[in-house]
């Protein structure tokens, strides 16, 4: 399934009424340009979804933004999953976060049924003592 996400950049308001007005207008621009990269995507078949279903999702997705109902999904996303290395024991959540803040390997996708984010720790035991 596409997951369509909006990167909606701040805009800097300008004092005055005509400053809202131009805030507005670039918004509403950056909204207008991910929905037609999102239908694009769509009618590329790139998209892993039929092209209707596709083009309904992308049209959910602008109409959703132009009402402020998306949010950062990277940022909850992260979150989520920091929370999640929460649990471990103190020297597994350090490697949890670190996977999580994208340090290691990452393999898979959807199609593999997920991510596998991957570290490596080389721990030296002691040393025997000399003879």
């Amino acid at each position: 399934m596409l997951k369509i996400s909006f990167c909606l950049s701040a805009v800097v308001l300008v004092a005055g009424l005509g400053g809202n007005a131009v805030a507005a207008d670039k918004k509403a621009g950056s909204v207008d340009a991910t929905y037609q990269s999102d239908r694009a995507i769509c009618l590329s078949g790139k998209s892993n979804q039929s092209e209707a279903t596709c083009l309904q999702e992308a049209a959910a997705a602008r109409d959703a933004a132009r009402r402020h109902q998306l949010d950062e999904g990277n940022v909850s996303y992260e979150a989520n999953a920091l929370r999640r290395c929460a649990t471990l024991p103190p020297d597994d959540k350090r490697d949890c976060e670190s996977r999580i803040q994208g340090e290691g390997v990452v393999s898979g996708g959807v199609r593999d049924g997920g991510l596998l984010r991957e570290t490596k720790t080389i721990t030296i035991g002691p040393i025997a003592p000399a003879k």
